[in-house]
C-alpha cells in the first residue's frame, strides 16, 4: 500500500509499504479520509522529536473496517462498520487513566507517533485502542468528512471543559483557523454573550465571518487587539481567552486582555521551551486561571459526533482542500502558502 512516512533521517515521503497484518487482536480499516493537523504541519516544516521513526504519519482518521479479529468483535466491531479513532491511547493503569484523563496517560501511545498512522491506504487499529474504547462508530447522517474532523474539534471540547463558558461571558479567541472557528462555535453553543476572534490574515478573517455567525472578527494590524477588545467589552476585558495559534507573544497578550477573574486556555503549543511569556503579577492580582490543553478523549469525540448528528455543527464546511495520498505534500504546501483552513487526504 501507499503511505506517507517519516524516516530515521527526518525525511518525509510517500512510499510503498506492506499492508497491516490482520490478527485476532487487532482491527484494520480502509482509510476513507485523513486530515492534516497542526502537529503534522509542524513536523513537515521542522521535523519532530516526538515521533518514533520510521513511522506512517497522521492521526485524524475516518475509515471502514475491513478486518475485525476476535478481540475486536468481542468489543462490538465488525467488518463494514464506519468508524473514527481517538488517536491518544492511554495505558489504563496509571493515575491519570484511573481518573478518566487517558489523554494525560503517563505511558501515552499515539497513532501517527508510536503506532502507524492514517496517511495510508489502510491503518491498523491496535488492541490497546480497542480495549480503551478509542474506536467510535460513525452513525447514519454523519458524513465521513465530518467524522475525520471530530478529533481536532474534540480537542477544543477538552480545552473548554476547564473554561466553564456560560451566558454573560465575553470570549476572545486568537486565531481563526479550523480550531479557532470550532472554539467560537462551541463558545456560542455554551451561551457566551460575545465572541471576538483576532486574526491577522484577511482570507481567514473572511472565512471566519462566513462560517461562524454572530461573531466579531478583528484585525490586530489595523489597531492593537488589546485596544479593540477593551472597547468591544466595555472595558471589562475577556472573561475567557483562548490562544488557538502558535505565537509565543500571544500568551503574554492573553493575560493583558483577560478580565479580572478571567480564564485562559493556552491551547496552541509554541516553539522552543515555552518559558518567559507569562506575567506572574497579572495572574496574581487579576486572579486569573491559566489552563493547558492536550489532545482529547473518546467521550469528547462522541460529543462532537452527537452535535454533528443533531445539526449543531457542520465540520465539513471547513474543508478547503482535498488531496490524494500521492499528492499529500500539496496539502502541506496549501497550509503553508494559501491559508488553507483544513486539508483532508483521500487515499
Amino acid at each position: 500500500m501507499l503511505a506517507y512516512l517519516l524516516d530515521e533521517n527526518g525525511a518525509m515521503s510517500v512510499q510503498t509499504v506492506p499492508d497491516p497484518t490482520p490478527t485476532e487482536q487487532n482491527a484494520i480499516i480502509k482509510v476513507d479520509f485523513a486530515s492534516i493537523c497542526g502537529t503534522d504541519f509542524r513536523a513537515f516544516l521542522h521535523g519532530s522529536g516526538k515521533i518514533s521513526p520510521p513511522r506512517i504519519l497522521g492521526h485524524e482518521s475516518a475509515g471502514t473496517i475491513i478486518h475485525a479479529g476476535a478481540f475486536a468483535k468481542a468489543h462490538g466491531l465488525e467488518p463494514g462498520q464506519k468508524v473514527t479513532v481517538a488517536p491518544a491511547i492511554g495505558c489504563g493503569n496509571c493515575w491519570p487513566c484511573s481518573v478518566g484523563h487517558t489523554n494525560m496517560c503517563d505511558n501515552l501511545q499515539t497513532i501517527g507517533f508510536q503506532y502507524e498512522g492514517a496517511f495510508a491506504e489502510y491503518m491498523e487499529i491496535p488492541m490497546q485502542a480497542i480495549k480503551m474504547g478509542s474506536v467510535l462508530p460513525v452513525p447514519e447522517g454523519v458524513s465521513m468528512e465530518d467524522a475525520v474532523l471530530s478529533e481536532p474539534a474534540a480537542c477544543a471540547v477538552n480545552a473548554q471543559a476547564y473554561l466553564n463558558i456560560t451566558k454573560g461571558d465575553y470570549v476572545v479567541i486568537y486565531g481563526s483557523g479550523f480550531i479557532g472557528c470550532i472554539h467560537a462555535e462551541l463558545a456560542k453553543l455554551a451561551g457566551a454573550d460575545k465572541v471576538i476572534v483576532v486574526e491577522i490574515a484577511p482570507a481567514r478573517r473572511e472565512a471566519a465571518r462566513k462560517m461562524v455567525s454572530n461573531i466579531e472578527v478583528i484585525d490586530p494590524l489595523e489597531e492593537p487587539a488589546p485596544a479593540q477588545i477593551a472597547r468591544l467589552t466595555g472595558g471589562r476585558g475577556a472573561n475567557v481567552v483562548i490562544t488557538a495559534l502558535s505565537v509565543p507573544a500571544i500568551h503574554t497578550e492573553a493575560l493583558e486582555v483577560a478580565s479580572k477573574m478571567g480564564r485562559i486556555s493556552l491551547f496552541g503549543g509554541i516553539p522552543g521551551d515555552g518559558k518567559g511569556y507569562l506575567d506572574s503579577n497579572l495572574i496574581h492580582y487579576k486572579e486569573l486561571c491559566v489552563y493547558g490543553a492536550h489532545a482529547t478523549l473518546p467521550g469528547m469525540m462522541q460529543e462532537i459526533i452527537d452535535r454533528v448528528a443533531a445539526g449543531q455543527l457542520n465540520l465539513k464546511q471547513y474543508i478547503s482542500h482535498r488531496v490524494s495520498l500521492p499528492d499529500i505534500e500539496q496539502g502541506f504546501i496549501a497550509l503553508r502558502d494559501e491559508n488553507a483552513m483544513k486539508v483532508v487526504v483521500c487515499p
